[in-house]
């Protein structure tokens, strides 16, 4: 085939549609695509999203030469659909963070991303007074100070539906209670990463719209006995990893019926275990229950009581996974038979626990999952 002769389909696409090609590229190689036809070279201008990582470059001086270059030249006529700043390996300086989000909100963000290491005890106000903004991810890393990074307590975010957060603490009122997302009237997804605790203080989740809550807490040593309230009356997914040593108190009647566990360390067995069978207990009314086969380990230790709760299950699913290597100390640290034996490579479901739990739902469906290690 003749080369010479053959259509350029791709130059004469109309430009929506190569802003819509670029958008889906980082923004480092979009302007390198650009390069390549003289018609192309001001389509990165234009571009409604903006993903910006700092790997590839030689030296961060090179990233931020790339990154003053994209905003001087970007037409501030076109809309910011979403922005992407990733850059958790590396010092980000907090003038550069604050320039970041400050461009990001006043060109209407609607998706913001921002994973970052940054020296900082909070962010600028302007971050949480959005009219436009539809979903937010922070996660901020500590970088040299082991500063405490509070989130708000109050948010101005009228339009928000997903909301993920990372490695934050909570400001409490005078009752020692935090209550920052009852505001978001729009709120459907709220996903908490590493939550953490100031001293003797709680977090109450209190929404009329939240549908889906993930929480990953891996506080291991909660000597305060912190508590998660749960106020969200359409609630129906909880999703939980790591290590369960929070009270929960759930607002009655119970609205979830999806609940998920994942058991990753302890603080101590007795008392974590027993936290799980609380849980258990507050959640009455779920459905659908999934749990590791290391929740089912700390499980075992419970007494083997008459539940209360579980009347409604109608599907208990196991996913197998071998037993992380705290857990797989404290275990059988705990474990009074003193076997001595470590199951850290060994996927297992302890005897007695399933039927524990299906005791008030013996028609439920059981489905076991055997993941790759």
């Amino acid at each position: 085939m003749n080369i010479e002769n053959k259509e350029d389909r791709l130059t004469d696409l109309p430009d929506s549609i190569l802003h819509h090609i670029l958008s889906l590229l980082d923004t480092k190689e979009a302007f390198q695509t650009c390069i390549l036809s003289k018609r192309w070279k001001n389509l990165p201008n234009h571009i409604p999203t903006l993903r910006l990582s700092s790997t590839g470059f030689n030296s961060f001086d090179c990233f931020i030469k790339l990154l003053t270059q994209i905003l001087s030249l970007r037409d501030d006529s076109t809309a910011l659909h979403s922005l992407d700043f990733y850059r958790p390996q590396d010092f980000v300086d907090p003038e550069i963070l604050e320039s970041m989000v400050n461009y990001a909100i006043s060109h209407n963000v609607q998706l913001l991303r921002i994973s970052v290491s940054c020296d900082i005890q909070q962010l600028q106000s302007s971050l949480f007074s959005s009219q436009t903004l539809t979903s937010l991810d922070l996660s901020i890393h500590y970088y040299i100070h082991h500063w405490k990074i509070l989130f708000p307590s109050s948010l101005n975010l009228p339009a928000l539906t997903t909301l993920t957060l990372t490695g934050f603490y909570f400001r409490s009122d005078n009752n020692g209670c935090a209550e920052p997302f009852s505001s978001l009237n729009k709120l459907n997804t709220l996903i908490i990463r590493n939550l953490r605790f100031l001293k003797g203080q709680s977090l109450c989740i209190s929404s009329t719209t939240l549908v889906n809550l993930t929480i990953y807490g891996y506080y291991l040593y909660n000597k305060y006995k912190s508590k998660i309230m749960l106020s969200a009356p359409y609630l129906s997914t909880f999703a939980f990893t790591g290590t369960p040593n929070q009270t929960l108190c759930v607002s009655h009647p119970c609205s979830i019926t999806h609940l998920y566990i994942d058991v990753e360390d302890i603080s101590w067995v007795e008392e974590d275990s027993a936290t799980l069978l609380s849980w258990l207990l507050e959640l009455a009314n779920i459905k659908s229950l999934t749990v590791s086969s290391n929740t089912l380990q700390v499980l075992s230790f419970v007494p083997k009581v008459k539940l209360t709760s579980l009347c409604n299950l109608e599907l208990l699913q196991v996913e197998m996974k071998p037993l992380t290597t705290g857990l797989d100390l404290k275990l059988h640290m705990f474990n009074k038979e003193g076997s001595g034996i470590h199951l850290k490579k060994t996927k297992f479901i302890p005897a007695g626990v399933v039927e524990f739990l299906l005791q008030n739902s013996p028609l439920a469906k059981i489905n076991i999952k055997n993941n790759d290690d």
